[in-house]
């Protein structure tokens, strides 16, 4: 028997039905056992697959996480099977984006950090969700982002589906529309991360993404940094020079995307480089030899530091007014020349006596 709209009454002789919650599909319910409200939702499946859809939303019941909504119970009643989870007061993902606006940078971040932490312990315990949706990612009343769905029949078998759901759950946070065929472009760290990971060729790394998106919920990226700021003090620009070329120097084999928006500060100051991604550069930050190398790389940090201490990006014949001692680093590091840059150790060396400069 399927849940009629005006119907009253209890489930398995315990759970007592009250109003539907968002579009209907999940209802309230009190559990007259527990004392406590609980959300339900029937699992409509064929008589065939019953039994499997049942395995699975009881191994759903061992899953604990602080962002996963907890399945508590799986009953049938009257020959059909339902899901009784933990009541989370909040909004679903859809809901607020759909009744607002598409969520800022630094809060989709966020979310993203919940729920791929809420995957994590998933897949951990060799279970993959399959229903990662704006309707199954709910924002609480303290602003945490939970994930429910656990217990579903699943739509996908593979851990890089739920990361694949999740690139695109994150895409409608921030544009209010699944990436479809055309996924958002622009260069700031999140887009490019979002379309990394819906790219065909599969997501990046996990623990790429959850690092993008931990900095990206905490950080600023340089670029908004001196947009809001305007440029910055050379000793400044030098110390997230050596930050950034610390990082260049623990990365295997070349980065290719060193550019302002991939440099998040943090507030006390400290820079950090993200990973590579599937993004490109931007012209302003690319090398003109047009090539992949670490001489390229070294090139691109020219023209982020350029940027940071001079407020625009570097052009043919762009004055360097603002940089004070940092010009001549910066004018070896933009040469068209690949042997006339600085090696990573004189970069080092030459940036870290301008921050000790400051120091004293």
């Amino acid at each position: 028997m399927h849940l009629e709209m005006g119907e009253t009454r209890k489930l398995a002789g315990r759970y007592r039905l009250l109003n539907p919650l968002g579009a209907g599909s999940v209802r309230l319910a009190f559990d007259e056992s527990g004392h406590r409200d609980v959300a339900v939702r029937e699992l409509r499946v064929p008589a065939e697959l019953r039994d499997s859809a049942l395995h699975r939303a009881r191994r759903a019941m061992v899953l604990r996480h602080a962002s996963i909504v907890r399945v508590l119970d799986v009953v049938v009643d009257d020959g059909s099977p339902w899901l009784v989870m933990e009541f989370v007061s909040g909004a679903s993902l859809e809901q607020a984006v759909r009744s607002r606006a598409p969520l800022p940078v630094m809060q989709a971040a966020r979310v993203g950090v919940g729920v791929l932490s809420a995957l994590t312990a998933a897949h951990a315990a060799a279970f993959v969700h399959g229903h990662v949706d704006p309707g199954n990612v709910l924002l609480t009343t303290t602003g945490r982002a939970v994930l429910t769905g656990f217990g579903l029949p699943s739509r996908s078998t593979w851990p890089s589906g739920d990361l694949w759901s999740l690139g695109a759950t994150l895409h409608f946070a921030i544009e209010g529309r699944p990436p479809g065929q055309a996924p958002a472009e622009g260069p700031d760290p999140l887009r490019s991360l979002i379309r990394a990971m819906v790219h065909p060729a599969g997501p990046p790394p996990v623990e790429v993404v959850r690092e993008t998106l931990e900095r990206l919920a905490l950080d600023q990226p340089l670029d908004r940094l001196v947009e809001s700021l305007g440029p910055l003090p050379p000793a400044e620009v030098a110390a997230i020079g050596v930050a950034v070329l610390d990082r260049l120097q623990r990365t295997p084999g070349t980065h290719g995307g060193v550019q302002p928006g991939h440099v998040l500060i943090d507030g006390n100051g400290r820079a950090t480089l993200l990973p590579s991604l599937r993004s490109g550069t931007p012209p302003a930050y690319t090398a003109p030899e047009g090539v992949r190398s670490r001489a390229a790389d070294l090139w691109s940090l020219g023209a982020t530091l350029f940027t940071a201490v001079e407020g625009t990006p570097p052009a043919p014949g762009a004055p360097l007014g603002r940089a004070g001692p940092l010009a001549p680093i910066l004018f070896r590091l933009l040469s068209g020349n690949p042997a006339d840059r600085p090696s990573p150790e004189e970069l080092r060396r030459e940036l870290k006596a301008l921050v000790r400069r400051r120091n004293n």
